[in-house]
């Protein structure tokens, strides 16, 4: 039995941006972000990060660096993986007015290629993290509305 695709999946699908290793960067839209949830899905072919925030879209840079280092202190952060990605939110902040830490320090999905992600900082208006993969292959950001999302696809 052949299952079609509703017609406007298909076409959602061919919007996205296509996998490159090129960086990737954003302008932030707005007022300063609040960013509260991050989750990592492992997928059929890519991997996922997915970042939500309030109040506005924020600007964002993720390309492949050779090492990750916290913010501010510039100390190497170690993450699982033999390559890395960095992950800048700017105009955007982690926590809430009280200074409770609204995002998860570590997660470690151990998917196909994205093995771990850590926040590495949350300082200055920039909110930045380090994602372990296996492999460098490519990798595509876009962005969700109703809630407002920010998503790293990582192929495997």
């Amino acid at each position: 039995m052949v299952k079609f695709l509703p017609k406007g999946l298909v076409v959602a699908v061919a919007l996205l941006p296509a996998f490159t290793t090129a960086p990737k960067t954003a302008s932030p839209r707005g007022d300063a972000a609040l960013l509260y949830d991050a989750t990592v899905g492992c997928h059929p072919t890519f991997d996922r990060f997915v970042i939500r925030a309030r109040y506005s879209v924020p600007g964002y840079d993720v390309r492949y660096v050779g090492r990750i280092v916290a913010a501010p202190s510039g100390r190497p952060v170690s993450l699982l993986g033999t390559k890395r990605i960095r992950v800048a939110f700017n105009l955007a902040g982690g926590h809430n007015n009280v200074g409770t830490n609204l995002l998860a320090g570590i997660l470690t999905p151990r998917c196909p290629n994205l093995v771990q992600v850590k926040e590495t900082g949350d300082y200055e208006g920039t909110v930045s993290f380090g994602l372990g993969v296996r492999r460098m292959s490519g990798f595509r950001v876009f962005e969700l509305t109703n809630p407002t999302r920010v998503v790293i696809d990582v192929a495997h």
